[in-house]
């Protein structure tokens, strides 16, 4: 991450990493072999209804959802 100049390395699982970007409206990449692998298709006409489904997930998350913390 990058903010103000400065850069920040962040250790995450893969779904809080997520979260962090969509919050954040930042692009999220991932190496092509990761989404040939656990990718899924969305279709087009699909594709509103899903995003906004996953836009309520993230926002109705939270930490307390993923078990206790380990530190």
């Amino acid at each position: 991450m990058a903010r103000d100049g400065a850069q920040y390395s962040v250790s995450s699982r893969p779904s809080d990493a997520i979260a962090l970007a969509v919050r954040s409206g930042v692009p999220i990449f991932a190496a092509p072999d990761v989404l040939s692998d656990a990718g899924i298709v969305i279709h087009d006409e699909d594709e509103e209804t899903e995003v906004q489904k996953f836009r309520e997930f993230i926002e109705s998350v939270s930490p307390e959802d993923f078990g206790a913390n380990p530190f």
